[in-house]
């Protein structure tokens, strides 16, 4: 096996600081430029133009399948066949790629393709709930800081507003204390708005790249089991 599936998708966010959740593991989602052949059929034909990191994703999940595709001719090297051809769901496509299969290795069968594809298929689903973990770990993270900041600053102004009330002197100090934290506490929202939207944007694409891949894989399984008889 090439890199670990792990070392591939783990990395440090570039903006040149790093974050760690709870547990202690470096996060981040994967940054990639790969774009990914999709099928001609493709469910969520629109996912990539709604969402741009769904490229992102999909390029690493592909990286992630080519780093722990097993020695030899297995469902892997059957799966890029009918995805290369084009057809997913065409019987002789599926005939023509396992008679080429047999050629290459005669150990090849279908239920070791099936076997094969449930190990890929499990791969992703890992990885895709790894990042669900993360991902949310880190949302939860900026959410807490954000309110905790709100509840500070929000404390902060009704102290100085009873006091202002109950210290005449201290009126116009007061006000520019109060004036200087509703400031603070109108930016909050701001301040935090690009992480979240970032965060939850990447949550998204890993659930889209997820649903995507899968369903490729699927189709390949599917199309074994209904136009291959061994």
């Amino acid at each position: 096996m090439a890199k670990s599936w792990k070392d591939l998708f783990l990395k440090t966010e570039e903006t040149g600081e790093e974050q760690t959740p709870a547990g202690g593991n470096n996060f981040s989602f994967p940054v990639n430029n790969t774009t990914v052949n999709t099928f001609n059929n493709q469910t969520n034909v629109n996912t990539a133009a709604n969402n741009p990191a769904v490229n992102e994703v999909l390029g690493v999940y592909e990286k992630g399948l080519d780093s722990i595709n097993m020695p030899g001719y297995d469902f892997y090297e059957f799966y890029k066949t009918i995805i290369a051809a084009g057809i997913v769901n065409g019987e002789q496509v599926y005939n023509m790629a396992y008679q080429m299969a047999k050629t290459l290795d005669n150990t090849v069968s279908t239920p070791k393709l099936l076997k094969d594809a449930e190990f890929y298929i499990s791969k992703i689903n890992e990885v895709h709930g790894q990042y669900l973990r993360q991902g949310q770990q880190k949302l939860n993270s900026i959410q807490n800081d954000k309110n905790l900041e709100k509840t500070k600053l929000t404390t902060s102004v009704e102290d100085a507003n009873r006091r202002m009330t109950e210290l005449q002197n201290e009126i116009r100090s007061l006000e520019l204390d109060i004036k200087s934290q509703q400031e603070e506490l109108s930016k909050v929202d701001n301040k935090y708005i690009t992480q979240e939207e970032a965060i939850k944007d990447k949550l998204t694409a890993n659930d889209l790249a997820h649903n995507e891949s899968t369903a490729k894989l699927n189709r390949v399984s599917d199309g074994i089991k209904q136009f291959i008889k061994n």
